[in-house]
């Protein structure tokens, strides 16, 4: 049975090793005429992979296209699903950090992609919200989708966040959300400096073992210098078997 990710229009397959091409394209049709949403079917042929979180696909059925205008929460998104990493799955993840946050709140949203968490959280908050991403796609189309969404309250700043000293100056958030890429740095030790007394941390990270997530973000306020205060732990969605994304919510005293 073939995994399965709707991005807008576009459907995106996962198949079992040793599945035929035959195979392949039958299940893709078959998926198009039971979804008439769905006008292109593509395989996953590459794991996500890197800091820019891009995937390889290969054309199926359909219309030959990989760029797409996704719907969630009253928000359009619009990305090529090869150029810029999106998650549908997150939508549930976006909607509750915009229930956490008001118009009086001052928002950091860094690894945003092309500004999914940003928008929704400006749109159903009404907060400021700053949008740090490094690619270049991502950031672009980012622009673009504050224009679709015709919001003025999303400053995107296309940067490392290993970098944001440079980028941001002199500036402290209430709310700060990291939808990190599952690599080895947590990149806490970046974001340190932009927070106050009271600003909370949205932080992602993956594993098996919520424990051993948790005693990096408490080294890691040890090693800033930081007193924190454990909110909220739970997953937040399967990425593979036994190994799961992982949200931990977190205040600085």
């Amino acid at each position: 049975m073939a995994g399965c990710d709707v991005i807008g229009n576009i459907a995106i397959l996962k198949f079992p090793d040793k599945t035929g091409n035959r195979e392949k394209k039958k299940t893709a049709e078959k998926l198009m005429r039971k979804q008439k949403n769905i006008t292109t079917v593509l395989e996953k042929s590459e794991k996500v992979k890197g800091r820019l979180r891009t995937i390889k696909t290969k054309y199926l059925a359909g219309k030959k296209t990989r760029e797409t205008i996704h719907h969630e929460s009253g928000c359009k998104f619009k990305l090529d699903v090869e150029k810029c990493y999106f998650s549908p799955r997150l939508s549930g993840e976006r909607l509750e950090a915009a229930s956490r946050i008001t118009k009086k709140d001052k928002v950091l949203v860094l690894f945003a992609g092309v500004a999914p968490f940003s928008i929704v959280i400006a749109k159903k908050s009404g907060a400021e919200v700053t949008s740090v991403e490094l690619g270049r796609e991502c950031s672009r189309y980012a622009l673009e989708n504050i224009g679709l969404n015709k919001i003025e309250n999303v400053k995107i700043i296309r940067g490392d966040v290993a970098k944001l000293d440079k980028l941001i100056k002199k500036e402290k958030f209430s709310k700060i959300i990291m939808p990190r890429p599952q690599l080895k740095e947590p990149f806490l030790k970046y974001v340190w400096k932009f927070t106050k007394r009271g600003t909370e941390i949205f932080y992602y990270d993956f594993g098996k073992d919520i424990n051993l997530i948790l005693k990096k973000v408490e080294k890691e306020a040890k090693l800033g210098k930081k007193k924190i205060k454990i909110l909220k732990l739970r997953k937040a969605g399967d990425i593979a078997p036994h190994k799961y994304r992982w949200l931990v919510r977190f205040r600085v005293n």
